[in-house]
């Protein structure tokens, strides 16, 4: 019985958070494309996003320009964001985000413990990453963002590789907003 009073409050809560935050009569939103830089812990590349729905994004990113030396790693993947739309008061936009990829690295590890030489491997991998982020507008065609995200690449020819992943980008958009 206390479990389902606690459910029931927590469902108030949330319905009257949401109804409170739905009396604003203007959100932001979102535009109907962007391209941008992306750099993440692994790579760095370009991004393009696609409007799909008032608060959804459908996106393509490709990683050509590796960041670490011992574990050169280029990724392609897609993934679905969800944007919580705030008040057009609020220039900053939270979302959600899942994701699919593949990757190629070249997977460095020493010969012996001690010693500087290193073999390499190459690994194709395919894996998902889930995440959350935030979008501020910094002027009508730019935007500025940061994300976290978990990231699983999974090798099967050796190790997996995974981990958290933090990204900064940088959005130019155009197309318009309806």
């Amino acid at each position: 019985m206390k479990a389902l009073s606690i459910f029931c409050t927590t469902g108030m809560f949330f319905y009257l958070l949401y109804s409170f935050h739905s009396f604003s009569q203007e959100y932001n939103k979102l535009p109907k494309h962007t391209i941008g830089y992306r750099y993440s812990t692994l790579c760095q590349g370009i991004a393009f996003r696609m409007k799909v729905s008032p608060g959804s994004q459908l996106e393509a990113f490709a990683g050509p320009i590796e960041n670490n030396q011992n574990l050169k790693t280029t990724i392609l993947g897609g993934r679905y964001i969800h944007t919580f739309l705030q008040p057009v008061t609020m220039p900053i936009n939270p979302y959600i985000f899942i994701g699919l990829g593949y990757a190629v690295s070249e997977i460095k590890t020493p010969i012996h413990s001690y010693s500087s030489v290193t073999k390499s491997e190459i690994a194709n991998m395919l894996g998902y990453s889930t995440g959350i982020g935030l979008e501020a507008k910094l002027i009508e065609k730019i935007s500025l963002l940061v994300e976290a995200s978990n990231i699983t690449l999974y090798n099967p020819s050796g190790p997996n590789l995974g981990g958290i992943s933090i990204n900064f980008g940088l959005n130019f958009r155009f197309g318009g907003e309806d």
